[in-house]
């Protein structure tokens, strides 16, 4: 019986020996980082002091003041008023100038006039010929009375240094007006 005791109280002894190193283990980790806990908290503690600061109030909020529109009497401009249509159609006076319509367009028709280059002059019996390019690197060959431009834009001379044009264009009032203009050749 005695051995019996003595196997017990060893196996006790064990269980308490294993049970105290885990609780001594768990004890010494729960205060190591309750100390860090502390440090981490005096940081926090600092820095709040560090930073303290006030915010500005909120501007006041003006009460909305209704507005009443009191323009109801005059011309809606969102509508057209025949009165002024026919106003500006009496004082317009067409000076019968109009594109030819219904030639044939050009090539060099296609692009805007300040699109086009001179990049050389061409005289072929006696007869001035200029080359021009255009968007995408396509070069053509005009000479006086050829057609440029969008603008129903006319060739009406050639030089060494330019080409001479008399355009077409819409004056804003229903009518057309002639506009001079110039290609000049690209150094």
């Amino acid at each position: 019986m005695d051995q019996h005791i003595t196997s017990i109280m060893g196996t006790t002894w064990r269980f308490a020996g294993r049970f105290g190193v885990a609780f001594l283990l768990i004890v010494s980790v729960t205060s190591c980082a309750r100390s860090n806990m502390d440090d981490l908290e005096q940081f926090v503690k600092e820095t709040k002091l560090k930073f303290a600061g006030q915010v500005e109030s909120l501007p006041a909020v003006r009460p909305y003041e209704s507005y009443e529109y009191g323009a109801s009497d005059m011309r809606d401009p969102f509508r057209s008023s025949v009165s002024l249509v026919k106003t500006i159609a009496i004082t317009h006076v067409s000076n019968g100038l109009l594109p030819n319509s219904v030639r044939r367009k050009e090539e060099l028709e296609q692009f805007e006039l300040d699109s086009l280059t001179m990049v050389g002059l061409l005289v072929k019996e006696g007869q001035n010929w200029a080359i021009v390019k255009a968007p995408g690197g396509n070069v053509a060959r005009v000479r006086e009375g050829n057609y440029v431009g969008r603008n129903h834009g006319k060739i009406l001379k050639i030089s060494e240094t330019k080409i001479e044009v008399k355009e077409i264009v819409a004056d804003g009032l229903g009518g057309w007006i002639e506009r001079p203009n110039t290609l000049g050749l690209k150094q």
